[in-house]
């Protein structure tokens, strides 16, 4: 019985200890201006790949000492579009060569319920149809992004100019204000430039998870 009491207390112990770490308390505010800065840091790289020019496509080297036997495949564009519908294998030199490496990488700066949407765009794609009769519609169709290939390496699709997002917000990562702190939620505000010049402020939420803290909002 005895024994009982004793691994109930731990097992207590343990669960307020897990609780203490979303509890309605308040972070150390240097804590949070620190996460901040390391993630929003890291977030430009994620931003690139799902918004921007995307992961480094191999150079024909690349292929024949990669896998022997492949070369750099030729466009495949789209008649309705235009757009260029072939996954090019992905540099090597990138340092991702699969999906799950993305997926992993993602998750080490952003939450699950922001990444989540970005994953099933990139890698699944999506397709909308507007109009609602059988005489009237559109659809607007939009291919994955990146794709693990029956050759073994991870694909990329090279987007329209259309589909590219500009990418030139930086931020002032020595002055950050801590403008939400509460539970396993955070709020920062930080002065951003653009493309160099220097434009408004960005309010940017974080999240505390079980790997430490995330951002929940985009940087872009």
């Amino acid at each position: 019985m005895r024994k009982i009491l004793r691994i109930a207390a731990v097992i207590c112990v343990a669960a307020l200890a897990a609780a203490a770490l979303f509890s309605c308390g308040k972070h150390d505010e240097e804590e949070i201006k620190k996460a901040a800065a390391e993630l929003i840091e890291r977030s430009y790289e994620i931003n690139e790949i799902f918004f921007g020019e995307g992961l480094p496509r191999a150079e024909e080297d690349e292929y024949a000492s990669t896998f022997p036997g492949y070369a750099v495949p030729a466009p495949s564009i789209d008649p309705e579009s235009g757009d260029d519908m072939t996954y090019y294998m992905v540099s090597p030199k990138s340092g991702y060569a699969r999906i799950d490496d993305i997926r992993e990488k993602t998750l080490q700066v952003y939450t699950e319920e922001y990444a989540t949407p970005l994953f099933d765009m990139a890698f699944s794609g999506f397709s909308v149809t507007v109009g609602g009769d059988d005489t009237v519609r559109n659809d607007a169709v939009s291919y994955a992004r990146y794709m693990d290939t029956a050759a073994g390496y991870l694909g990329v699709r090279k987007l329209a100019d259309h589909e590219v997002l500009p990418l030139g917000r930086t931020y002032d990562l020595e002055h950050i204000s801590v403008v939400r702190n509460r539970g396993n939620e955070a709020a920062v505000s930080v002065k951003s430039f653009v493309d160099g010049k220097e434009a408004e402020k960005i309010e940017i939420s974080l999240k505390l998870t079980k790997d430490g803290w995330r951002l929940d909002s985009p940087t872009y």
